[in-house]
Formats: C-alpha cells, structure tokens, sequence
C-alpha cells in the first residue's frame, strides 16, 4: 500500500490538532512498510510570528532541498515548492502565504493541483488521506479516484453538510463516536470513528513544576465568558490557586475587555503565548479546564492531560464526555460538569456567580483533596491507557486504511 497524504493546511504546523494528527498517520503507515508522500500549503490556522523559512528550520527532519517551481499557469507567477521531510515521511510544500486567513488563490489552487496530480503520476499511491473542504482538496480525490486510488475523507469538524464534500470519497475516518453519529443524523453519511493519533512521546510532561489550573485557547467557543467567571471567583475567594491561560494567534488578549470583570490588578493569573508542544503547558499544569460552550468533536487536550494523570475538568458538550470516559463518578477519567442552557457561541456575557459555582467547587476540590486529587489522575491514566495508547490507535488506524483501499 502507498499513501500520499493531500492536505491545503500546513502539515508540520504545530499548533494545529489536525495536523498533527495526519503526521502521526503518515508515522504509523510507514513504520509499518508502507511507503508515504505529503502534498501541503504554507498557510497556518492562525496567524504565527515566525517565517515559513524560520519554521521549516525547526520542522524539518533534514534541511529542505533547493526550491523548485510549481507548474502552474503560464500567465501567472508561478509559487515555489519545498520539499523536506517530516517523521522521515516526504513532503511537497507549495510556498503560498502562510500568516494569511484568506483561501489560496484561484493560481495557487491550479497549482496546488497541479503538484497534487505530478505526485499521482510519480508516486502511483493506492490509497489519499485528504483534509480540508477546499474544492482542492475534491479536486484532489476527484483526480486519485480516476488513476484507480483509494480516497479517505479525515472529518475533524463541522461545516461539511452538503453530501458533495464525499463525492469521490471510499472511507470517511472521524475523530469520535459523537461526530459519527452527528454526520450520519445531519446528512446519512456512515464513517469509521477513531481517536485521534496522539504521539505520547510530543505529551509527556514532566512532573516537577505542575503548580496552575490550566485554560487554553482563551475564545468565545472555548468557553472564554464561562473561564472569566470562575477566574474572577478564584482571584476573589481562592488567590491562593494561580491560574494560567495559553494564548493563541487569534485569542491574544481576549480576557480583556470582557464587560463587568476587570483582569487589570489579577496577579493569580498568568497569561502564556501558543506554544510548539503540548507538553510545555502540561509541564505547569495541575488542573486542566475545558468549558468549551460548543459541540466539540473530540477535545484532544483533555486526552493529552489524561496522558499526563492531569485530571480534566471538561463541560458536558459534544464529544467532552466521550474523550473522558465519563465523570469519575462513574468510572470516568475527569469531571464532566454541565454549562448553563443558555451559553452558547452566541453569548457576550459571563454567567453569574450560581451558575459557575459548580465549576468553583470542583476546582476547590481536586486542589485542597490529595486523595481525591490521585484517585482522579490514576482514573485517567487509565483512562488514557485503554483508549489512547500508541499501540492502541495505531493499530485501529492500519486497520482502517487496509479496509479502505482492499474495497
């Protein structure tokens, strides 16, 4: 089996789930003998402040070969391609802008075509792994289905409800039984739900320096409204407990401004840019929050703090529960707490001091009861273990795409 792996965001972007998921596929498939290709863009999921160039550097197994040209329109200049290595897997990199948040362009998507059928005819794959819904990206499986290809759909998210997205699709791979079986309510269409790849080598934290309740990713979907709330809370009745927040491109500064709660005079806060690793966060990390207010498909950081015995307190929405196991109570591997009825991504405001009492509470009690504490990180190393260990989802994961391309 030969795997080209077909993608319109950056494969080696750190800070991106998805991303890293498909780099640990491409990993697994190739230690397993089977030969392995990438096709990818230049363009993050959020705006970085380093240079494709600087992050290639460090991405990089090796250093990127000389620059070639893409084909492309003759009419139009034409964009670069890099090509390096990533977990000793190939990769094509065509050099479109990276720190911008609009689509390629109509040139850079012919080209990025383009490349995609060059490795198609070199390459000969059996069987494309695609993510994204750029109508690239369906051009590029339109293409692989008719040289004989295998096509799997990676389906991370929402916003593919149109039954056109899986037109020249073989298998359809999600990253939780409750994505699954939202795609097969909202549209009929049956996939195979799997964890994501989690590379427990990039988790792993050290132990020395957990000291904070952690929050990442400060956004309004994320629950930014609901964590200002229980912050303010914390700073007002428990300063002793020291609150950190990792930042992103786009979530920099978001707990300022945030009508009737005042951050300016909050020394139990710490606030932290994105970083490269997981585990750098983890490393500070005793309390891990996840109040997403939206549906999450999966919720990969509260699996990677289960990975680290961190015991995540998650809310009750989408797939949160599932990642778990459920709350402790009853066997699961974190606090599963509910969110008032009426967050939602649409809110403005924080709920009031009731409705995040609960939150409070819980946080109160995992730091003050060692016991509690150990009984609860022990849940979730277990937890992780069962359903998150290498072996485990590797094995699932080759499973899979053996299935989809011997169809």
């Amino acid at each position: 089996m030969r795997c080209l792996f077909v993608t319109n965001h950056c494969i080696t972007d750190p800070t991106a789930g998805a991303m890293r998921s498909l780099r640990t596929m491409a990993k697994w498939l190739s230690e397993d003998g089977h030969p392995c290709r990438i096709v990818t863009t230049a363009r993050f999921g959020s705006p970085v402040p380093f240079t494709i160039d600087e992050h290639l550097q460090t991405a990089a197994d090796r250093a990127p070969e000389p620059i070639h040209q893409a084909r492309g329109r003759r009419t139009q200049p034409r964009v670069p391609i890099v090509r390096y290595a990533t977990e000793d897997v190939p990769v094509s990199l065509l050099m479109t802008r990276h720190n911008d948040e609009r689509r390629p362009s109509r040139d850079e998507s012919a080209q990025f075509v383009a490349l995609v059928r060059q490795a198609l005819d070199e390459f000969t794959p059996s069987l494309v792994v695609a993510c994204n819904g750029h109508p690239m990206i369906r051009a590029a499986m339109a293409d692989a289905r008719s040289r004989g290809a295998k096509t799997v759909f990676a389906l991370r998210g929402y916003g593919y409800d149109d039954r056109r997205y899986f037109d020249h699709v073989n298998g359809v791979l999600t990253c939780s039984r409750f994505l699954t079986e939202s795609y097969r309510r909202l549209i009929g269409i049956d996939s195979t739900p799997i964890p994501p790849p989690l590379d427990w080598a990039s988790i792993a934290a050290p132990m020395e320096s957990r000291g904070f309740v952690t929050f990442v990713h400060p956004a309004p979907h994320k629950g930014l409204f609901h964590f200002a709330r229980l912050a303010a809370m914390l700073g007002a009745r428990r300063p002793d407990i020291p609150v950190l927040v990792v930042g992103s491109g786009h979530s920099a500064g978001a707990l300022n401004g945030i009508p009737g709660i005042d951050f300016s005079h909050s020394p139990h806060i710490v606030a932290a840019p994105a970083v490269a690793s997981p585990a750098d966060y983890l490393a500070l990390t005793r309390l891990l929050l996840v109040p997403s207010v939206f549906d999450e498909p999966f919720g990969r950081v509260a699996a990677e703090a289960m990975v680290n015995g961190i015991p995540p307190i998650v809310s009750d929405r989408g797939g949160l529960p599932e990642v778990v196991g459920g709350d402790l109570a009853s066997g699961g591997g974190g606090r599963v707490l509910p969110l008032p009825a009426w967050l939602n991504v649409a809110a403005t405001r924080p709920p009031a001091e009731p409705e995040v009492e609960p939150w409070f509470a819980a946080v109160c009690a995992l730091w003050d009861d060692a016991a509690l504490y150990e009984r609860t990180a022990a849940a979730g190393r277990r937890i992780a273990s069962e359903l998150y260990a290498e072996e485990v989802l590797k094995a699932a994961h080759l499973e899979f795409f053996h299935a989809v391309a011997g169809r």
